[in-house]
């Protein structure tokens, strides 16, 4: 990849990340975030944000068939639509211990599922839970089969039909655990999870084995050997199966792993398990805090992703996509060198726009310049700041200076740049934003990537975590 190329990837990054980390107000009387209207609906951007904070774990995909498709749901209110997202709280004070409440981002109660040990004696656990509609309807209930090869759970319906098991796989390599439904014809488990249990970061995968749904820990975590998970459901799916899966996976993990909350990590960290970056968090001060930022609909109040794509077969070689993980564009960048002469400086200008065609900004190349430098432009010409390339750093370095600020960069890139793997630094020092490469891509398209030296990709991905400023009310 030509040199000129990757310094745009760079600059456009913190161009991003700039544009994104603001400051937001809230009314106090207003239990979500407002600022988030502008692009839809308030119920969806929550959940969006909430997918978006899975960082590490790929966008569930629709399966081939429903799931199930030979019988009905469980519950046919919550066979998805759409792409849909579901808190699961374990509730620390239950008198049983075996507690959860399945909410939906807003905090309308969707599931209770209760129960506990009917044989309440040290080292012999046999435990039946109840999965209650939130108007108090049992759809299933889970019941812990006292002797198995390996722990198991009979899936049932309200009137006592079983549906099918659920259970840890005994001849893996990994854990995995599986689904089977009862008399199914095609034979096989009909979902199976699998990845790190231990960090509870995981996925759900069809008999094709697709994607069709995402376990992680909620952020909120804090320790006590009580979890709340977000759980990310593809359409076609009946969530409750998924639902009934994850806190099966929860028991039988903690009941094996009875230390393991208090050895490990108090809060996993999904960035840092996905490429060893660093979460991002909130700088001291605003940035930018004494101009309007670059484009208002990007500002955040939590932590957000962002995907960075390079559009390999674009004309100019300098065409790019910013998307959510669910693919919506949010902003297109577009332009190239403007002396496609080959020995000549580069000397190009990209255009920053929003979906529907709004300019937002340009990056103009600085034809000369000691250092790589490209100027932010606002749309109606005034200068932003500019990016450049730090020439006395004893490591690579990029920074951002605003216009007019004689503090000194406002913005600070470092990191493995070859690598596509760095991150953003405020002027105290915080890590506002990282950058890694392909956090969204499927596994074989990650295998794909480990072989980039000997295989020409026609484009990469970056996906950037952007941390806010947090709320205060106004």
């Amino acid at each position: 990849m030509a040199p000129g190329r990757s310094r745009n990837r760079i600059a456009l990054a913190l161009a991003l990340a700039l544009a994104a980390c603001r400051h937001v107000f809230v009314a106090p009387s207003s239990p979500r975030w407002r600022h988030v209207a502008a692009r839809g609906a308030t119920a969806r951007q929550n959940w969006m944000e909430m997918l978006e904070e899975a960082v590490g774990t790929p966008t569930p995909e629709t399966p081939d068939t429903a799931i199930p498709s030979s019988v009905p749901a469980l519950d046919p209110e919550l066979m998805t639509e759409e792409l849909r997202a579901f808190v699961l709280e374990e509730k620390g004070l239950a008198m049983s211990g075996e507690d959860f409440e399945v909410k939906t981002p807003e905090g309308q109660l969707v599931l209770k599922i209760n129960g506990g040990n009917r044989v309440p004696i040290p080292g012999v656990v046999w435990d039946k839970l109840s999965l209650v509609t939130a108007g108090g309807q049992e759809i299933a209930t889970l019941d812990r089969q006292a002797f198995a090869m390996t722990a198991s759970y009979d899936l049932k319906r309200a009137d006592g039909q079983k549906f099918g098991r659920i259970s840890k796989a005994m001849f893996a390599f990994t854990s995995t655990f599986e689904l089977y439904q009862e008399d199914d014809p095609e034979g096989g488990p009909l979902l199976k999870a699998e990845g790190s249990f231990s960090d509870k970061n995981y996925v759900m995968k069809s008999r094709s084995g697709r994607v069709v749904a995402t376990v992680t820990r909620l952020k909120g975590f804090t320790g006590g050997n009580v979890d709340n998970y977000q759980v990310i459901v593809a359409k076609d799916v009946d969530a409750s199966l998924i639902l009934a899966m994850a806190v099966v996976i929860d028991e039988i993990h903690d009941e094996e792993n009875p230390d393991a909350e208090n050895g490990g990590e108090a809060l996993p960290d999904m960035l840092e398990d996905a490429k060893g970056l660093p979460m991002p968090r909130a700088p001291a001060a605003m940035i930018p805090s004494d101009r309007p930022p670059l484009d208002a609909e990007l500002i955040h109040a939590t932590t957000t992703a962002y995907e960075l794509e390079e559009k390999g077969l674009s004309m100019t070689g300098e065409d790019f996509e910013i998307k959510n993980p669910l693919g919506q564009v949010l902003l297109r960048i577009s332009g190239g060198n403007r002396l496609p002469i080959g020995g000549m400086p580069v000397w190009d200008k990209l255009t920053i726009t929003t979906a529907s065609g709004g300019v937002v900004a340009s990056l103009d190349r600085e034809m000369i310049a000691m250092t790589p430098t490209y100027d932010v432009i606002r749309p109606d010409g005034s200068k932003f700041g500019r990016i450049s390339k730090a020439m006395l750093g004893f490591t690579e370095t990029f920074e951002f200076f605003l216009e007019g600020d004689n503090g000194g960069p406002i913005l600070k890139a470092e990191g493995s740049f070859s690598e596509r793997n760095f991150e953003f630094k405020s002027r105290d020092g915080a890590t506002v934003a990282t950058v890694g490469r392909g956090y969204y891509q499927t596994d074989a398209e990650n295998r794909v990537l480990e072989c980039e030296s000997s295989c020409r990709l026609l484009g990469e991905g970056l996906e950037l975590n952007i941390n806010s400023q947090q709320l205060r009310p106004g």
